[in-house]
């Protein structure tokens, strides 16, 4: 993985936590005007994955981790009419303790979580990794594979990760989908990811006048549906296409409207 500019909560460095044979759990944050936004449901999110895979609470200080997150951004001083994203990741050390590292991502285009002005398209992968549904460094590094395979095979810049007919999620994304009036995504039971995106998009649903089930979202299906797109820390991203089938961008513009009231 790619050194970017960090800082370290924890006793290790950066380097180290990206070491090679090095595991981790992570969330991407939507950080605007040096805060971090909805960091008690993604420390929640995140310290439930650690003490599911690795036995033990990692004891997250909400206060520290803002404050901490609030001085990194300082230093870096990024453009202040936009957001940016971080990556918070914490890396087991020892039997019980746990070291926290924050890095930079990139700047955002707007502020606030917004709908993406690319369209990309996308092709469809059945692949496994280890604690599926979890956010860890297995999403990261298959996320990574399979956009490159989609970007030489396809000519697509993203992946979506299927398990038989069932499209699970966009690389580590949680995946959407409208038909009519109805916002379609996967039960997070099968595998696919959950996260504070697909928690917000779901609770904006009503607001855009749709009804939320939570159903597979089906690969033979793909040309039954009106729009197919996926949420992460910037907003909501709508595909254009995925493996021949074409998709409009018509109501996610509205979700990630509602996204910010």
């Amino acid at each position: 993985m790619n050194e970017r500019p960090g800082i370290n909560i924890g006793e290790k460095s950066m380097g180290s936590i990206h070491a090679p044979g090095q595991h981790y759990v992570y969330q991407r944050i939507h950080v605007l005007k040096g805060k971090a936004l909805h960091l008690s449901d993604h420390l929640r999110i995140v310290s439930r994955a650690f003490e599911q895979i690795y036995g033990y609470d990692p004891k997250l200080d909400e206060r520290e981790m803002g404050a901490s997150i609030v001085r990194y951004m300082q230093i870096l001083r990024p453009p202040a009419h936009t957001g940016s994203t971080v990556m918070l990741c914490i890396a087991p050390q020892g039997d019980d303790d746990r070291d926290i590292a924050v890095e930079y991502e990139r700047p955002l285009l707007e502020a606030g979580y917004s709908h993406s002005p690319l369209r990309p398209r996308a092709a469809a992968y059945e692949y496994s990794i280890p604690f599926p549904a979890l956010p860890t460094n297995f999403q990261i590094e298959a996320r990574s594979l399979f956009d490159t395979l989609a970007l030489r095979q396809h000519g697509a810049t993203r992946s979506i990760r299927r398990n038989g007919d069932h499209l699970l999620s966009c690389g580590d994304a949680p995946l959407f989908a409208i038909r009519g009036h109805t916002l379609l995504t996967p039960p997070p039971g099968e595998g696919a990811m959950n996260g504070v995106e697909r928690e917000l998009v779901i609770a904006a649903a009503p607001k855009a006048h749709l009804t939320t089930r939570e159903e597979p979202i089906l690969h033979p299906e793909l040309k039954s549906y009106d729009e197919l797109f996926f949420a992460d820390a910037s907003g909501i991203t709508s595909l254009s296409e995925c493996d021949g089938a074409k998709f409009m961008s018509l109501v996610a513009p509205r979700l990630a409207a509602a996204l910010k009231s």
